[in-house]
């Protein structure tokens, strides 16, 4: 059952997730919306053919996918390509999809920050119990270490939106809108979408792994949910696809703007 739930998470990541984040590119290149629909499954499908590409020519890799899974995707690519379609094509979706995930962003941001307070709370309490009363709780410990996980991995999609991540440039602060906006379009698609894809990719098997077996902490009296801790991973990933996508939207209304 857990790796059905696993194998129905990739899909949705690898047959939906993956194929939206190429909208924006495909609105930047034409406004009309059969072809920009058009670009789009070209694109995506130019992508899948360089990865199937470079599958055939590591072997030793082992990631060649099995037919069964090439006709699921494609059948999924080919549903999704429909409704972008007759929903106005991809500058509509990206006018509807937009605001959802910026707003899922921010939202799951602003709720594991809270978190930050709960660790200070916590370890504040652990101290105490140690050198006061000569109690020590593992529990407590461990607690620290995933609610760092979480505020580390879930909040780093908002902190790319909110642009708070350590920036070290020299031609990036001072450059025009629409250079800091092309900086932003192609750092999206040549190196975060990338990371992104292969965040999901290795781990995937290190997360079904730990969900098959429902990993738990190594101390008796520890949490016993390693399991979800490395699912954050993958949702990290995520999250940081939905800002990208995000920041990729609006850097190429920018370009369109100033064409």
């Amino acid at each position: 059952m857990l790796t059905l739930v696993g194998d129905i998470l990739n899909w949705a990541a690898a047959g939906v997730v993956f194929p939206l984040m190429f909208l924006p590119a495909a609105a930047l290149m034409a406004s009309e919306r059969g072809r920009s629909t058009a670009i789009w499954f070209v694109v995506v499908a130019a992508i899948v053919a360089a990865g199937l590409t470079f599958a055939a020519l590591a072997p030793a890799l082992r990631i060649t996918p099995p037919t069964q899974t090439l006709l699921v995707f494609s059948a999924i690519v080919a549903v999704l390509g429909g409704v972008i379609f007759f929903a106005g094509g991809p500058a509509r979706a990206i006018a509807l999809l937009s605001p959802l995930l910026d707003g899922f962003v921010r939202r799951t941001g602003r709720i594991v920050m809270w978190l930050i307070l709960v660790m200070a709370g916590v370890q504040f309490g652990i101290v105490v119990l140690r050198y006061v009363f000569g109690v020590n709780s593992i529990f407590m410990q461990e607690s620290i270490t995933y609610m760092h996980g979480a505020v580390f991995l879930l909040a780093g999609g908002y902190a790319l939106l909110t642009d708070d991540h350590v920036r070290v440039d020299i031609f990036y602060r001072d450059a025009a809108p629409k250079r800091k906006a092309l900086v932003d379009f192609l750092g999206t698609y040549f190196l975060l979408f990338p990371v992104c894809l292969l965040l999901l990719w290795t781990a995937s098997p290190y997360v079904g792994a730990s969900w098959s077996v429902t990993e738990g902490s190594t101390e008796t009296s520890g949490i016993q949910g390693v399991y979800l801790l490395k699912s954050l991973v993958p949702a990290f990933a995520i999250l940081l696809a939905m800002a990208g996508f995000t920041n990729a939207a609006r850097a190429g209304e920018t370009l369109k703007a100033g064409a």
